[in-house]
Parts: C-alpha cells; sequence; structure tokens
C-alpha cells in the first residue's frame, strides 16, 4: 500500500537532520564536584578554634566551580585506632556561611572541646550536592582560652611610643596599623613589629606626625593564642630637646681658648649653641646651630676667668638643658 506522505516525511527528516552541524562527542553532565581543600591552618585564638582554609576555584573535572551549596568544618574525638570514617561520622558538623570560593577564616566555640584533643577537618558541597574529599586532618589539644592583654596604654617618648599592658601570659606579639598611603584601593592590615616577654614595649620605628593604632596579642606557642587588645590612636609628637651633651673640655690655644666635647649622635639633631661667662655675668650665646663638637673662642682677655657650657638643638627648635660647665683662665 502507497503512503502519499510517507516521502515527503522521509525527506523533511532528511533535511532535517542535514542542517544540523557536528558538534563532537556528547559527554555526561558535570558532576562539578569541588577540588579537595589542601591547605587548612588551625589554631586556638581568644574563645574559638579557628579554621583557616581556601575554598579551590576548579572542580575535580577541572571545570571553573562558581558556587558552594555547603561548607563545613568538622570537630571530634579522634579514635584509637585511628578511622577517617569512623571519626567523620561521630565528629560535631559546623556550617560555614560560605557560597563561593575563596578563602575562609572560621571559629569553632572553645567551650566544647575545653580539655580534648580534637581533630579538624573541612569539606565543600558543590552546587549539585557532590562533596569534595575531606581535607588534610589537623589535631589540636584545646587548652583553656588565653586571656587577652588589657589595660593597653601608650606613651608618646623620646625615642618612640612606648607600650604598657596588663596579662598573666609570658609572651607577646605587638602589631601596628598605619594608615594606607593617598591613592591606595584597600584596607590597611596591621603589621607585625616585635615580640616582647614582658607587658611592654618600644616602637622605635615610628614616624612623628604618623597616626597609628596598636594591637597585642598574648601567645603560648603557634596553636595557643589569645584575642588581640586595640589601642586608641596615637600621633605621636616630636615635642623633646635632644640630650644634653657631654664631655665638656676647653684647653688654651693661641690667642683662643678651644673647647671640644662628645658628638651628639641622635637622628634628629641639628647643632649646637655655645654660651659663655665671666666675673658672675649671665650666660651669653658666642655660637648657634654649629655641627661640629668643637668651638674656639678668639674674643678672650688674658688673665680672666671664663665659664661655658653648650647646648644642643633638634630639628624641631627644641634645645637641651646646658651641659655641665668648664671654667678657664685665659693666658
Amino acid at each position: 500500500m502507497n503512503f502519499p506522505w510517507a516521502i515527503p516525511f522521509a525527506a523533511s527528516l532528511f533535511l532535517g537532520i542535514a542542517g544540523c552541524g557536528y558538534i563532537g562527542p556528547i559527554y555526561p553532565p558535570a558532576l562539578d564536584i569541588p577540588m579537595r581543600i589542601t591547605d587548612l591552618r588551625v589554631a586556638e585564638y581568644g574563645d574559638g578554634l579557628r579554621a583557616v582554609f581556601t575554598v579551590p576555584a576548579m572542580t575535580t573535572e577541572g571545570l571553573p566551580l562558581k558556587t558552594l551549596d555547603r561548607v563545613e568544618v568538622r570537630v571530634g574525638l579522634i579514635p584509637n585506632p585511628f578511622n577517617m570514617d569512623q571519626w567523620a561520622a561521630a565528629a560535631k558538623p559546623y556550617p560555614v556561611p560560605a557560597t563561593a570560593p575563596g578563602p575562609v577564616d572560621f571559629s569553632v566555640p572553645v567551650r566544647d572541646w575545653a580539655g580534648k584533643e580534637v581533630g579538624i577537618a573541612v569539606r565543600a558541597q558543590g552546587p549539585k550536592g557532590k562533596w569534595s574529599d575531606w581535607s588534610a586532618f589537623r589535631n589540636l589539644q584545646v587548652a583553656q582560652p588565653l586571656g587577652a592583654p588589657s589595660d593597653l596604654k601608650m606613651e608618646n617618648d623620646r625615642d618612640g611610643v612606648k607600650l604598657t599592658w596588663k596579662a598573666s601570659a609570658a609572651h607577646f606579639r605587638i602589631y601596628r596599623l598605619t594608615p594606607s598611603p593617598p591613592g591606595a584601593t584597600t584596607p590597611p592590615q596591621p603589621d607585625q613589629i616585635g615580640e616582647s616577654d614582658h607587658p611592654e614595649y618600644l616602637d622605635s620605628s615610628i614616624e612623628f606626625g604618623t597616626r597609628y593604632t596598636y594591637y597585642v596579642q598574648a601567645v603560648a606557642g603557634e596553636l595557643l593564642q589569645s584575642a588581640t587588645t586595640e589601642s586608641q590612636p596615637i600621633t605621636p609628637e616630636d615635642v623633646f630637646p635632644p640630650l644634653s651633651p657631654a664631655g665638656l673640655a676647653a684647653e688654651q690655644g693661641i690667642n683662643s681658648i678651644d673647647l671640644s666635647w662628645e658628638r651628639n649622635t641622635e637622628p634628629r639633631f641639628q647643632g649646637y649653641n655655645v654660651y659663655r661667662s665671666s666675673g658672675g655675668s649671665a650666660p651669653e650665646k658666642i655660637a648657634s646651630l654649629i655641627p661640629a663638637p668643637t668651638y674656639s673662642d678668639h674674643q678672650i682677655e688674658s688673665g680672666k676667668t671664663y665659664r661655658y657650657t653648650v647646648t644642643a638643638v633638634g630639628v624641631n627648635g627644641r634645645e637641651s638643658p646646658p651641659s655641665a660647665p668648664f671654667e678657664i683662665t685665659a693666658q
């Protein structure tokens, strides 16, 4: 039996297929399984167990991973003998508020685990519900939280900014926040500037007139750290005169009295002033801002006794107290 519509239908089907270009082999849908997290670091920080890690931006299939369904940190007691599946089944999950790949900084309350040795691992779930493998396993002996330093005070000092605080710990780290330079596009971050075994620290690397904020943290090894104590901002000012010159001496020269003293090595030193008096008169300045620690006084009279003092002057114009005086009778 002939069907008159059969040939046109077959022809149209052929034409429809012929109109589609060849696009290569057909692959199954991507699973979007996140790559395993490899950089997990853990430490006790303040009253939390701090987990810092990075969720990779690629899947196990080498494709970009744009979103996450879930990320979780698990903490649990370590079975003996150790078995990862047994640990994971008994460990407590803590959901992490992360919805995209990138760095994560997350804390678990210490109170849940104080005094216990625990294991910590993390994993991520892709947008199709597939979990990554567990990260590297970290174990930690959880101690009672280390108290943060308190009563942090700052003092404008001639040698910098002097910090003092109260704490029962034996070792401290000191951080300093400096404002970003003009035109910076990212907010500044505190930099560690030193450590101390005592509740005090002198920051001698400051620039007068610059605003600083300080942070102090108690530490007992790398895995036990207190929260940081933040200072109020301070702008140290150069209001200090140089130290008084020391070692002033004088000797008779040819028609002169020659003075010398110890050189000032302070970084903000500018010069010396020389003063002279005789017969009980008030000191008179006879030289201003000379750079070298020597001076020859040619305005003298034979048989007359002179009393000399020297001061140092800083770049801020502040003058030191006078040196110890030196008396000499001109010949």
